[in-house]
């Protein structure tokens, strides 16, 4: 694994098998290219709570409090971060969904090949098997709060098709379960208790999965859409799907999910393929006909673009 860090102040990179950069902003520009990524100001803070059984040589992850109990929710760590400029987070392959809910400040994060804001009163949940890239961008500081689950069937669940991928959400509840949790491991060590603030904090985030509150007909649609989705939808089916001009649903679905229709689409196709190419072994020409796709070359093409690989190369490491 490539890992980078660059200090503050004087910005001196180390780096295992990774070209040292001559300045953050250059580096900025290329550091997707990588698969793993840490840039922090050591000035930063954080409070995170780890699963027992969780095993990252990554300094802040060992210093995180350990706790059974979160091994039961299938969650990695979740925690509360105060970063301060310059902060760069990449993940190549996140084995986990990913839940970040901002406190104050202000940051950005990869989301279907581009940076995509993420301010105070929003959140974002990312779906494992992509390509996970967070940073600060203008702001000099951001706080949020996040939940990293450890890929079993409690993350694959909260999904739904209608499920937002950046949308707005109140993080200071979330962030009082964690604290909650926190002072909890340092003081009484009650197990129930411990379950108690994470089931809290879990349900927090299962409610962002399914919070889609708008026009009931964009639900439905992509409760539809994810049943089908061998078959060919366009911008013309889509609309007579819900019963919507396409204008309109386009404006929903930005409001609502956060893409485009046409981008939630390839989006729920990709991730049934990865979830086909995990648990199968068909070819990549029968899958890519399974989830919608005309030929081969699109597929690969729409699967490199948000999870950062190719379907071949996925398929090997899994």
């Amino acid at each position: 694994m490539s890992v980078v860090r660059v200090a503050l102040g004087n910005f001196s990179a180390y780096a295992r098998g990774v070209a040292r950069k001559s300045d953050l902003n250059h580096y900025s520009e290329t550091q997707l290219r990588h698969p793993e990524t840490d840039i922090e100001n050591p000035r930063s803070r954080r409070k995170i709570v780890v699963a027992a059984d969780y095993k990252d040589e990554r300094p802040w992850v060992l210093s995180g409090v350990r706790c059974k109990e979160l091994g039961l929710f299938e969650i990695a760590h979740l925690g509360v971060a105060e970063m301060l400029a310059p902060y760069e987070v990449v993940r190549s392959n996140q084995s986990g969904a990913f839940f970040m809910a901002c406190l104050s400040g202000q940051g950005q994060i990869w989301v279907d090949g581009r940076w995509r804001t993420l301010s105070a009163g929003q959140a974002c949940l990312q779906p494992a098997g992509i390509r996970n890239s967070f940073r600060i961008g203008r702001s000099k500081r951001w706080d949020f709060c996040w939940v990293r689950f450890s890929g079993g069937v409690r993350s694959n669940t909260i999904f739904r098709a209608s499920s937002p991928v950046l949308s707005d959400f109140d993080a200071e509840p979330l962030r009082a379960a964690i604290t909650g949790l926190i002072a909890e491991l340092k003081g009484a060590k009650v197990s129930r208790r411990n379950h108690q603030w994470i089931e809290l904090a879990y349900d927090y985030v299962r409610s962002f999965a399914g919070s889609f509150r708008g026009d009931p007909r964009v639900q439905r649609l992509w409760d539809e859409v994810h049943g089908r989705l061998d078959f060919a939808w366009d911008t013309q089916s889509l609309a007579r799907q819900s019963g919507l001009s396409f204008e309109h649903l386009r404006r929903l679905c930005l409001k609502e999910i956060g893409r485009t229709p046409m981008n939630h689409l390839t989006h729920l196709r990709i991730q049934q393929a990865i979830r086909v190419i995990s648990e199968s072994d068909d070819k990549l020409a029968v899958i890519a006909r399974k989830v919608g796709f005309a030929n081969g070359n699109s597929f690969s093409s729409a699967f490199k673009k948000l999870t950062g690989h190719a379907p071949s190369h996925f398929r090997a490491e899994v």
